[in-house]
């Protein structure tokens, strides 16, 4: 691909067509060059109050600001009219053409060849050319910038434009032709050298840019890519969870199940020991049934809150056990803790055997009205479970620890699982202190250690 090609596809990519960038082109064109027209005209003013100017060159300076700002009326009338990037091309050069004449007027009138210090009119304009237009357009503004100084300081020289000294020290014609050509030359390097510098620059430029515009594009091929895949895996994630929940309520019937009929087996024994144990295992049934239940139910998961599955196990105990017509009182007094699925069982059935225990023993021949008090106390990152009654406690022949009953070794084994500590007080009834942290290495339960 030559040059030429590169430049004119990177001037037509993008998301406005060809018509309405040239148009926009010419507009900041029109604004720049409006604006330092104006600043000359603006410092013309009190150059010509102190008599620094005089009044016909006063009035070249303002002719030909006017006609710098009166020519961007035809322009934009022009450019909003053509829609060939050649004539665009042809509009632009013609203009770029009458720049440098206006530019070369006010030079001409601000004293000629001792106005050199206007000469970075023309660097500013070859910098502006080389960043909004293609190469080729650069060099030959500044050829045409170089022109015009040197054929204006040649004029003026030979007597074919009259000469207009700025300082008044100075007649028309007194420069010597070696300082003309040192001071034609000097102007003439500088406005190249600003080409060649502005030339590197613009590619620079123009390579960042298109650099940047490929890194904009991959980057959002990325992004699309990655908004992709994160919806993927929402969608993932969403249906995982919808299959947990699903997995959960479908454990937690069949438990229900499980228990009904644990409950209809028991209520058809007629052998009480053995309707009791069919009983305490449907309660144990039903506080597993439960957790999963809560799980489900649920936003998290991961994980859930004790604090209502311990409020709900209590309140189907108290229904299970007929407490209102015993007189015991059952309060839940527990903070806020989130555990995982085996923790919340396993405390689960702790706070099932120990409140079933009491209710069975506690307050048989209790004169007073029962009382049974589950909490859960939160501390740096264990936690304690206590459950305690007003009952008349363990008999002191009872050692607890090494007792051969099915529930108090279901609760030591479940408190061995929690990588936790049990402990037992017997002032004023009796009072189990379970404290187990909150992240274990909960153990795989075997069926030796259930039972």
């Amino acid at each position: 691909m030559s040059k030429s090609q590169s430049e004119n596809v990177e001037f037509e990519s993008g998301d406005v067509s060809v018509a309405q960038r040239f148009y926009q082109q010419h507009r900041d064109g029109a604004l720049v060059r409006s604006g330092a027209s104006l600043l000359m005209w603006i410092t013309a003013i009190p150059a010509y109050q102190v008599g620094l100017l005089g009044a016909t060159q006063f009035r070249g300076v303002c002719y030909a600001v006017v006609f710098l700002v009166l020519l961007n009326f035809p322009l934009l009338w022009l450019a909003g009219r053509l829609r060939e990037k050649s004539s665009f091309e042809i509009l632009s050069i013609s203009v770029h053409g009458c720049e440098i004449l206006g530019y070369t007027a006010i030079i001409h009138f601000s004293g000629g060849l001792e106005a050199t210090f206007l000469a970075p009119i023309y660097c500013g304009l070859v910098a502006y050319i080389g960043v909004v237009a293609p190469r080729r357009h650069l060099f030959f503004v500044a050829g045409m910038s170089a022109a015009a100084f040197c054929g204006l300081v040649m004029l003026e020289h030979l007597g074919f434009l009259p000469s207009y000294p700025l300082y008044g020290r100075f007649p028309a014609g007194s420069f010597p032709w070696p300082i003309v050509s040192v001071i034609l030359a000097i102007v003439t390097g500088l406005i190249l050298v600003v080409a060649i510098i502005t030339a590197r620059t613009s590619d620079l430029l123009r390579k960042n840019r298109t650099s940047l515009r490929l890194q904009r594009d991959e980057l959002e091929r990325e992004i699309g890519a990655r908004k992709e895949s994160e919806e993927q895996l929402r969608l993932l994630v969403d249906e995982k969870q919808m299959l947990l929940k699903e997995v959960h309520h479908r454990v937690k019937n069949n438990l229900q199940v499980i228990s009904s009929l644990l409950k209809l087996q028991a209520e058809s024994m007629p052998d009480t020991e053995t309707r009791t144990a069919l009983l305490a295992s449907q309660g144990r049934v039903s506080s597993m049934a439960m957790v999963h239940e809560m799980f489900y139910q649920s936003g998290d998961l991961q994980r859930v809150d004790l604090a209502p599955f311990l409020r709900n196990l209590a309140a189907y105990l108290r229904s299970a056990y007929d407490l209102e017509t015993r007189s015991v009182e059952v309060r839940v007094d527990t903070d806020t803790v989130r555990v995982n699925l085996d923790t919340a069982i396993r405390v689960g059935l702790v706070v099932n055997e120990l409140v079933t225990n009491a209710l069975k023993h506690a307050f048989h021949g209790h004169d007073t009205p029962g009382l049974l008090e589950i909490s859960m106390d939160i501390e740096s990152d264990s936690a304690e479970l206590v459950v305690a009654d007003n009952g008349c406690g363990l008999p002191e022949s009872v050692d607890w620890d090494s007792t051969n009953t099915l529930g108090l070794q279901l609760v030591q084994n479940l408190a061995r699982q929690l990588c936790g500590t049990i402990r037992l007080e017997t002032a004023n009834g009796s009072a189990f202190h379970l404290r187990f942290p909150l992240q274990p290495k909960v153990e795989t339960p075997t069926a030796q250690d259930v039972l």
